[in-house]
């Protein structure tokens, strides 16, 4: 795992939309201030870690009725998150090319795989959160390639090197506006806390509400960000800042700026042993789909969907992701292969 002095690897800068080809495969990847009010109390104010497994969203005939609509020439579609799409698509050449099939995979946001689903211009999708209601889509299943840890940053000037899960609430709530009424933090004179946030996929659980819920709950001052890239630059820049982000996309991004990552209630985020016995409470989930009824279906993306998720394990460690598997083995909640609870 990446730690705070580590630069990146060769990894796919985030801002850079690729056009791979391969024997047998394809790939293309293709702040504002915000006036909320402060929340007077930091407690209770996280949001639900998953939506109903049974919920469905329906949609018209017309819809359920059309197959996929994929580039020409093109096998397979897929439609992946920025940090699912590295850490997958190698997988999936793999297979394209043992196969004889040409794949395409295109490279964004959840937004992206959402509007790939929404649209039927996609076999397999792939998100960094787990699926909202708005993303329950007649024939639509999803599995659950593992959790990614995410981490508190600080500038790195910022004496501090760890906080309670309710001190970070405190602190992007609005609740603590000062460094220094963090006694540990050794910061004697008054500096205005300023919370970075990056409130992406709101009809989303989980990711950035494990923390807090409603996006109004944020501090009034909080600026918010739309980019990965711009959370870095922020943070890195900002003397009195505190942010987050995951490992990977930390050191995907270190040529943009360095920051600081804090322990959270005394655990580092890349101790997966912790996140995996559901020790570390800040996480992603990293999950794809595929579709199992109507004419949507298509058995080689089945195929492949069951390859992807069988591939989990083997995952490069510098992308952080904890598999599937080793959370069922600690206890977390499944329906068939998605997760749909924490552990306990």
């Amino acid at each position: 795992m990446p730690t705070n002095s580590q630069s990146s690897r060769n990894a796919t800068p985030l801002d850079r939309r690729r056009f791979l080809m391969a024997t047998g495969g394809l790939a293309l990847g293709g702040a504002l201030l915000r006036p909320f009010p402060a929340a007077s109390q930091a407690k209770s104010l996280g949001g639900q870690p998953f939506s109903p497994p049974d919920a469905l969203t329906p949609m018209p005939s017309s819809w359920v009725e059309r197959g996929i609509t994929r580039p020409q020439g093109v096998d397979l579609m897929l439609a992946l998150d920025q940090q699912i799409f590295p850490a997958l698509v190698p997988f999936a050449m793999k297979w394209g090319k043992e196969k004889g099939l040409k794949l395409a995979a295109q490279e964004g946001t959840c937004g992206l795989a959402s509007a790939a689903l929404g649209e039927k211009s996609a076999d397999i999708t792939g998100m960094c959160c787990p699926p909202g209601v708005v993303d329950r889509l007649p024939g639509v299943r999803y599995y659950t390639i593992g959790i990614s840890p995410v981490a508190i940053i600080v500038h790195p000037s910022n004496p501090l090197n760890d906080i309670t899960w309710e001190q970070a609430r405190a602190l992007f709530s609005g609740a603590t506006q000062s460094w220094s009424d963090l006694p540990m933090s050794g910061i004697a004179t008054k500096s205005e806390v300023q919370a970075i946030t990056r409130l992406h996929c709101k009809p989303r659980p989980g990711h950035w509400k494990l923390l807090i819920g409603n996006p109004d709950d944020f501090a009034r001052q909080s600026l918010d960000v739309t980019a990965v890239k711009d959370m870095i630059i922020e943070v890195s820049q900002t003397k009195d800042a505190i942010g987050w982000e995951t490992l990977y996309h930390i050191a995907d991004n270190a040529k943009r700026g360095q920051v600081k990552i804090l322990k959270l209630n005394g655990i580092h985020p890349s101790d997966l042993q912790a996140a995996a016995e559901g020790r570390y409470p800040f996480y992603r989930v990293m999950g794809i789909s595929s579709w199992e009824a109507g004419p949507a279906v298509n058995s080689k993306a089945q195929d492949l969907t069951a390859t992807l998720v069988a591939s989990a394990p083997k995952i490069d460690p510098y992308f952080g992701i904890l598999s599937a598997q080793e959370l069922r083995k600690k206890g977390w909640k499944f329906k068939n292969d998605e997760l749909v609870g924490e552990i306990g």
